[in-house]
């Protein structure tokens, strides 16, 4: 598949746009891009068999404890920061309506290169990521994964791309609706 993503920076030349006109404009050129296959087969990034921290990645999930859960996402679009003896710790930005996704993005941005670059990568700690004062989108996406239980390799997503891929509509809840899953966030967050 062609990268839609060339397309959108093309048309915005070198103009700043705002996020309705980048979601609208990342929708019209990833149209059909709703799955981890379909996602896979773009040039959205690189299959890989391990995790960085710092990076973003999509890939299928399947939990262990799923009846215990009142809902989970299918295919987490997530920057791991923190290891853990089975799996690690990560940032799911699906947890997050695409507006608020871009503004949490933006305040992790600080913390890496101006110009986002193939190597660009969340150079914090997590211990600073859990200050929820500093990002108080944060604590809805803060999700525990086992490795055991991903289902896919991961897709590496180029730095370049983390903007355009926080507004895919890739997410796949079970259990609940889209919107009943970004309300409960948005409580967590006003809570």
């Amino acid at each position: 598949m062609a990268n839609p993503f060339q397309n959108i920076t093309t048309s915005a030349g070198e103009q700043d746009r705002s996020f309705r006109w980048y979601q609208q404009a990342v929708r019209k050129f990833a149209n059909g891009i709703r799955s981890y296959g379909e996602a896979s087969r773009t040039d959205l990034g690189e299959l890989t068999g391990s995790l960085e921290p710092g990076d973003m990645y999509m890939f299928v999930y399947d939990p262990k404890m799923k009846k215990q859960l009142p809902y989970f996402d299918r295919f987490p679009l997530c920057m791991p920061f923190d290891d853990t003896s089975n799996g690690f710790v990560g940032l799911n930005l699906h947890y997050l309506p695409p507006m608020m996704r871009a503004k949490l993005l933006g305040s992790l941005l600080d913390f890496t290169d101006r110009e986002l670059t193939a190597k660009s990568k969340i150079e914090v700690k997590w211990s600073m990521l859990k200050s929820f004062s500093r990002f108080p989108g944060i604590k809805p996406t803060i999700k525990k994964y086992l490795y055991s239980q991903v289902n896919s390799r991961f897709l590496k997503i180029d730095p370049e791309h983390w903007k355009a891929s926080i507004f895919l509509p890739t997410q796949s809840f079970q259990g609940a609706s889209t919107q009943a899953v970004y309300q409960d966030s948005k409580d967590v967050i006003n809570a």
